[in-house]
């Protein structure tokens, strides 16, 4: 049965503050929330079920993900490998092998290289997506130009964002789905991607 989307509350990241088994990590919640939206970070803690939910992530703002996001673009060059993830946010529920997991690169192949490999669904103009595990793990990728790059980076070194949920039976894939879409815009404004890509409402 898949989990419903239940909407509750806005959390500031705090369990004793908002009625909510969480750890008190305010970085890693304000990092989650911002690239999320703070109820879809609430209905994904329903999703996972009981127990105090746990950021496993680097407390790292988002600014600071940003601007090394943006150092890796700027610096690129063709035929450079320059591809580290970085994972947001990722949570997990103590006792349990409960994990939702989001992560953002620079992807490993140009935009004709995922093409060629005729294992991607198309999403919109821009978006490219591959669906693995029954569809709990979601791969985007999508061009994005970053100001001062190399002219050749935003089709030789477009942008890479999963997201994937382990051990949660019946978790919604149409929620990780959302999560996915919500993840997507919300760094391809943060960064921001000057060719304003034009992602999706659903994947």
């Amino acid at each position: 049965m898949a989990v419903a989307l239940v909407v509750l509350t806005a959390c500031s990241g705090s369990g004793e503050e908002d009625g909510k088994d969480r750890n008190d990590d305010p970085v890693g919640w304000s990092t989650c929330n911002t690239l999320f939206g703070a109820e879809r970070v609430d209905a994904l803690q329903e999703a996972m079920g009981q127990g105090t939910l746990r950021t496993l992530n680097a407390s790292e703002s988002l600014d600071e993900l940003t601007s090394s996001w943006v150092r890796l673009a700027e610096s690129w060059e063709p035929g450079r490998d320059l591809h580290f993830a970085s994972n947001p946010c990722t949570l997990g529920t103590d006792g349990t092998g409960n994990r939702f997991r989001s992560d953002v690169s620079w992807s490993f192949g140009s935009l004709a290289d995922i093409k060629a490999q005729g294992i991607w669904e198309t999403a919109g103009k821009d978006v490219y997506v591959l669906r693995r595990d029954s569809g709990l793990h979601i791969t985007a990728v999508f061009p994005c130009k970053i100001k001062g790059s190399h002219q050749a980076q935003e089709a030789q070194f477009p942008l890479e964002v999963e997201t994937a949920v382990a051990n949660v039976p019946g978790f919604d894939t149409g929620f990780l789905g959302e999560l996915t879409v919500r993840l997507a815009r919300t760094v391809a404004k943060k960064l921001p991607c000057t060719n304003d890509p034009k992602i999706p409402d659903a994947l």
